[in-house]
């Protein structure tokens, strides 16, 4: 197929902006680097697992540009999204009832972080003798300590031993885990209060990025413990989006680029 014949078929694409929005909505932005902006952004429905729109930048003004249109906005009932204060603010904005729910995958990924800085701060110490103690240490050290093997979670003792700060903040990880997998939000709420807690006495630097994050969003993060949607669906479409963009060596035209992935999201039969 040609490009123009290409070109063609994406102009006769029916894509048009929605006209109503959905229950649930879920921001996200991806490197898109589209119509002289790197970064596009992305509104889904996670209820129904579809993609929305794409807009042709990530900044506040044409998300609310872009919203304003729509008459149904207090019908609005979630907002998923990661810790973006800009993305809140137009949340608080245009959706007056809508709950705020902080994605669950952006929480762990501050506590994980913080635990593998202190894990590669601790090796670098380490004389060569004792690094074969430390084999796969990553992955041992972050993974849920009821889900490893006997013999892994030996392993993992073993590491513990040498150092004090890496046995804290592998307690606080544990504990961490221990608070996202609550099953109700007064759970959650009480498990947050240990958690914080326990980071200021054992006062580690390497977690104040986590407790401060923690603090400034935290309901919104509970609100996670109330209804279970997250922003999953939407990285999914991200990953998709990549190999899209790769496959045809980029693009420079929104247009273009939005009615390819949008016909690729949501298949119409009659193109």
């Amino acid at each position: 197929t040609s490009i123009s014949g290409v070109q063609r078929v994406l102009k006769m694409a029916p894509v048009s902006k929605p006209q109503k929005l959905p229950e649930a909505i879920a921001f996200d932005e991806f490197k898109g680097n589209a119509g002289g902006e790197l970064f596009q952004c992305i509104i889904t429905d996670p209820q129904n697992r579809s993609v929305f729109d794409i807009l042709p930048s990530r900044t506040v003004g044409t998300i609310q540009n872009y919203l304003r249109s729509f008459s149904n906005r207090k019908e609005v009932k979630y907002v998923v999204m990661d810790m973006n204060r800009g993305y809140r603010d137009v949340a608080k904005a245009f959706f007056p009832n809508a709950k705020i729910i902080i994605d669950r995958f952006h929480v762990v990924r501050y506590c994980t972080e913080a635990m593998d800085n202190v894990r590669r701060s601790f090796q670098k110490t380490l004389p060569d003798d004792q690094k074969k103690y430390f084999k796969r240490s990553r992955k041992l050290l972050l993974a849920h300590r009821d889900r490893l093997t006997e013999e892994d979670r030996a392993a993992v003792d073993v590491m513990l031993r040498f150092s004090e700060k890496l046995l804290q903040a592998y307690a606080l990880k544990e504990a961490f885990y221990d608070f996202m997998a609550a099953s109700s939000r007064a759970e959650a709420d009480r498990k947050l209060d240990f958690w914080l807690d326990s980071c200021d006495l054992l006062n580690l630097p390497e977690f104040n990025a986590c407790r401060k994050m923690l603090r400034n969003w935290r309901p919104y993060i509970l609100n996670a413990f109330d209804i279970h949607l997250s922003n999953g669906f939407t990285e999914g479409c991200n990953n998709a989006i990549k190999t899209l963009k790769r496959v045809a060596f980029g693009f420079r035209n929104f247009a273009s680029f939005r009615a390819r992935i949008l016909l690729a999201a949501n298949p119409c039969p009659n193109i």
